[in-house]
């Protein structure tokens, strides 16, 4: 086809076009009422994604978008939806246990919002009240990619919807954070408890003499926090023996510090307990009568109790000392509220000590938020006929005012001999450690669970020889964390239940391990030493 061939159909329809539209105007459609009602209906969607822009699509819409529906020659400007001005959630990306918080800003029309995860409505409610935080504890529980997905809604009922995203990537359980070892002089610590900007620890450390001392340390480092380790001397106005070792550890509503110590030695030590203000002022202490020692502290609603022992006289068959437990309750001011002689018969006993040659040596004691009680475990020794004596697991309970109001003794069930060195709240209920043991050098670990009567036979055996579980906690998981210690080395583990296996146990040669205690966002610290200085290792959830 030539050019000019190809020019002349162009114009045959452009004059065709014009032809056909000064026909329309002069011989108007007989069907125009249809024609118009059509032109004059428009949809449309608009979506925010978090931009302060606007963008319009077409009519495939979105179950998050704003739709507008109305006439655009007799309903005027279709209505504008709300906007989300910002979204985020930070941090973004999580590799330790921890919180990522959702940000929002959206426009005054907004009057609801909603926050979907993966596809799950976590939060509904004005913008007012908005607040949403993610958790992030053990890598089993959380870690992943978490698509968040929040829609704003205004009074018209016209949404928008923007999403952000957040990655968590954890270290396994039991993975080492962070260690402290104090390398002034030899010490040892035989306390943990975490504040809520510290980890605490207590012991002693040689520096220049084997004195009781305390540590305040930052949680995510391990490093002393300024002014620590603070010892004895430094603390006390008053002139004390040369040798002290604190023993217990614990902390009330307010932060304040109580440490229940020994100074001296042998049967001429003293029991002592100081109570600290957060920033390691002496608020008061106490200095008790030779042959008495503490062995554990505990927190309670406006007092503090202690728990340990008195030395009643010398059991001349066996030659050696025999004691009965000791509890004692001060109050918040430092006065000595009661005390109670622990002896035999206890609750439950088919036997008397009227010679008093069997001993009762409490190690720990707990308050009990769920029952108002004290929570006491600890070793016995009980006889079964006027021969044979054993070494027994023992608690008891008393009231905040002193009432022994339950007592257990392990029946024997699972060794020849068994006791228990530390009791911790799990889950709202008590949980104890300790050991067993079915013949010389054969005893291995044991946790108990114990019910509300303070009964453990509920129990967890591991083979882990000739050791004894010192501590025990749990972390917001309710997974539970323990040290365990043999005559040369020391381990740390971490279980779920009675019946699962380990999470982890870990070996540590020339440790010995005497503390562990969880903080808030379920990092674990387990405290001793190594070699011959005061070490803490603290292990991710």
């Amino acid at each position: 086809m030539s050019r000019s061939t190809f020019v002349l159909p162009l114009a045959t329809a452009a004059c065709f076009a014009q032809t056909l539209a000064d026909g329309a105007d002069r011989f108007p459609h007989e069907t125009d009422s249809e024609a118009g009602s059509s032109a004059a209906t428009s949809t449309g969607t608009s979506t925010t994604t978090g931009e302060p822009w606007q963008t319009v699509t077409g009519s495939t819409w979105p179950s998050t978008t704003a739709v507008v529906t109305g006439s655009s020659t007799s309903e005027g400007p279709a209505a504008e939806p709300p906007e989300i001005f910002k979204f985020t959630v930070e941090p973004d990306t999580l590799h330790e246990a921890g919180t990522a918080v959702a940000h929002v800003d959206v426009s005054a029309d907004v009057v609801s919002l909603q926050l979907h995860v993966d596809g799950q409505e976590v939060w509904a409610g004005p913008p007012s009240e908005f607040t949403w935080t993610f958790a992030a504890t053990s890598k089993a529980a959380s870690e992943g990619t978490y698509t968040l997905e929040l829609v704003a809604s205004d009074s018209e009922g016209l949404t928008a919807s923007a999403t952000a995203m957040l990655w968590v990537t954890l270290p396994d359980t039991g993975t080492e954070r962070c260690v402290f070892t104090e390398d002034v002089g030899a010490g040892r610590l035989t306390a943990a408890v975490y504040s809520e900007d510290a980890l605490v620890v207590a012991g002693a450390l040689a520096n220049p003499s084997y004195e009781a001392t305390v540590w305040r340390l930052d949680p995510d480092s391990c490093q002393p926090q300024a002014g620590y380790p603070r010892q004895l001397s430094q603390w006390s106005p008053q002139p004390m023996p040369a040798t002290s070792e604190a023993v217990g550890l614990a902390l009330d509503a307010d932060g304040r510090m109580a440490i229940a110590a020994n100074l001296g030695a042998g049967l001429s030590r003293q029991p002592y307990l100081a109570v600290l203000s957060p920033e390691g002022a002496l608020e008061w202490e106490y200095l008790g009568p030779m042959g008495q020692t503490y062995s554990g502290v505990t927190a309670a609603p406006n007092r503090f109790v202690v728990v340990g022992e008195v030395h009643v006289n010398i059991n001349e068959e066996q030659e050696t000392p025999t004691y009965d437990g000791l509890v004692e309750s001060f109050d918040a001011a430092g006065t000595k509220v009661w005390s109670r002689i622990l002896a035999a018969p206890l609750p439950g006993d088919s036997f008397t000590d009227n010679t008093n040659d069997l001993a009762e040596h409490p190690r720990a004691v707990k308050w009990q938020e769920e029952s108002q009680t004290l929570l006491l475990v600890g070793e016995r020794r009980v006889t079964e006929d006027i021969v044979l004596e054993w070494t027994r697991a023992f608690s008891a309970r008393y009231t905040a005012n002193g009432a022994l109001v339950g007592a257990w003794t392990s029946s024997g069930l699972d060794g020849d001999e068994d006791g228990l060195l530390a009791v911790a709240t799990c889950n709202r209920n008590p949980l104890a450690a300790g050991w067993v043991s079915s013949g010389p050098n054969s005893s291995t670990t044991a946790t108990r669970w114990l019910d509300p009567l303070g009964n453990g036979d509920k129990r967890r055996i591991d083979n882990l020889a000739d050791a004894s579980m010192r501590a025990v906690a749990c972390d917001r998981e309710q997974k539970i964390s323990a040290v365990a210690t043999t005559d040369t080395d020391a381990y740390v583990v971490g279980f779920k239940s009675s019946d699962d296996p380990f999470l982890f146990n870990h070996l540590f040669p020339q440790a010995t391990l005497a503390a562990v205690d969880c903080d808030s966002r379920g990092f674990c610290a387990a405290a001793g030493l190594l070699g011959n200085h005061a070490w803490v290792r603290v292990h991710h959830p």
